[in-house]
């Protein structure tokens, strides 16, 4: 049990939500409520008495170590946001989480935006997620795309070489086309490392095509594999070492 008045950000890396440095930065970010107040860096809690909320989610005052780490492999549907609530958009990724999982404290390792598919993973390990998600890690995401009008060739080279957008670098890692008949040239597979927001989306739009469909299909050496849209699973030992690989 963890003693009464501690550091907010000791509070939720000791209830295995995220590490520290993380915590701090959703505390910044607005992101954490203290009996419903948000939160400020440095605040002081007590868990037996304050209700402590991340994303609108209630965290438990327990230790992370009160079980093994829980990784999961979302296929996300259309339509569906990355939140635990968004007051804006009734359908969460975590609504399609199976009850059995629901009263852990489940975050997720890479945002998608609304209309992309695919590959999300999800975990209540704070420093799992935060070490799959941050750039540094450098690891390599696969999507597949279609864009609304076939690429020109004198594009594809600028994609690989990168762009910046405001005030920040996005590039392309990989550019394979992957588009036949209709399709020829509009149909590609790319990969990133980055993990900027919307980056994919950011980069195509800079030089004018826009991008009509798009789906996650792998992270590290993980495929996505085994799951129908809408649904999870969890993942092995051997699965979650290669998302690293």
């Amino acid at each position: 049990m963890i003693e009464n008045k501690v550091r907010l950000q000791k509070f939720l890396a000791h209830a295995g939500v995220c590490s520290r440095r993380k915590a701090e930065e959703l505390i910044a970010s607005l992101c954490v409520t203290v009996n419903d107040f948000p939160a400020g860096i440095g605040t002081v809690i007590d868990p037996q008495k304050d209700v402590i909320k991340v994303n609108g989610v209630q965290i438990k005052n327990e230790p992370a170590s009160r079980k093994d780490p829980l990784v999961l492999m979302l296929n996300k549907p259309k339509g569906y946001v990355c939140s635990h609530n968004d007051r804006f958009n009734e359908k969460t990724i975590f609504s399609l989480v199976p009850k059995k999982f629901a009263k852990r404290n489940l975050l997720f390792c890479g945002r998608l935006d609304k209309d992309t598919t695919g590959l999300i993973i999800l975990s209540d390990d704070g420093d799992f997620v935060q070490k799959l998600s941050h750039p540094s890690s450098n690891i390599q995401k696969h999507y597949k795309l279609i864009l609304s009008r076939p690429l020109n060739d004198a594009v594809k080279p600028r994609l690989l070489h990168g762009i910046i957008d405001d005030g920040e670098f996005i590039k392309l890692n990989k550019l394979i086309s992957i588009g036949k008949g209709a399709l020829k040239g509009k149909a590609f597979e790319v990969v990133l490392s980055q993990g900027r927001k919307n980056e994919i989306h950011r980069i195509f739009q800079h030089f004018g095509y826009f991008v009509e469909k798009l789906e996650r299909v792998r992270i590290g050496k993980l495929f996505l594999k085994g799951v129908s849209i809408g649904n999870c699973r969890q993942l092995s030992a051997q699965e979650i070492e290669l998302l690293f690989k």
